[in-house]
């Protein structure tokens, strides 16, 4: 069993805070939810990122950890990566490394994309804004960002993952660093 990990969500907005904190709360137990801006977006994300890094990089030995959610918007997973990269750099601290106990999340186009997916839409893709969509389902069922974080955190089958990793392949990668930072907190 993971040591329990006080992990720091920095995210841009609150529908990201409703999926990822119970998700973080499940997988770890502690979480802080780094304060916010109305209307932040990815830039207050990015002008967070360094002292939110650096608050867990001058622990190394303690069990703290960051994760970062950004939307992809229309920029993409690799351009919010680079985006939290440069942000390091600019401020004049290392990059992102891959034995440090932050993550990255760049639910592409935006969170409700995954969302849905989570929800057993199978039909969406990272291109289109389904924002509206989603906030329709929990205007007709209060419960739905539940399931979604319990489908989050439900095995899927081999299929189901190939699938994933196709159609939505910033959400593959968002799970596979969950996970290498699961893994980090078992050291």
């Amino acid at each position: 069993m993971p040591r329990r990990l006080r992990c720091t969500l920095l995210c841009e907005d609150l529908e990201q805070e409703r999926l990822f904190r119970p998700i973080l709360q499940r997988m770890f137990g502690r979480v802080y939810v780094e304060p916010r801006i109305q209307h932040g977006g990815f830039t207050f994300v990015f002008q967070r990122a360094p002292d939110c890094a650096a608050r867990v990089r001058r622990f190394p030995n303690e069990a703290v950890g960051l994760v970062i959610v950004v939307d992809g918007d229309v920029a993409g997973v690799q351009a919010r990566s680079a985006g939290v990269d440069r942000a390091l750099r600019e401020a004049g601290r290392e990059p992102l490394q891959a034995d440090e106990r932050i993550a990255v999340c760049v639910p592409t186009r935006n969170v409700e994309t995954w969302q849905l997916w989570l929800l057993g839409r199978r039909d969406v893709d990272e291109l289109t804004d389904y924002k509206s969509a989603f906030q329709a389902i929990v205007r007709s069922n209060p419960m739905a960002r539940r399931h979604a974080v319990d489908a989050w955190c439900t095995p899927m089958s081999q299929q189901l993952e190939e699938t994933e990793r196709a159609r939505l392949p910033s959400m593959a990668k968002g799970r596979a660093e969950l996970a290498r930072l699961r893994d980090l907190s078992r050291k």
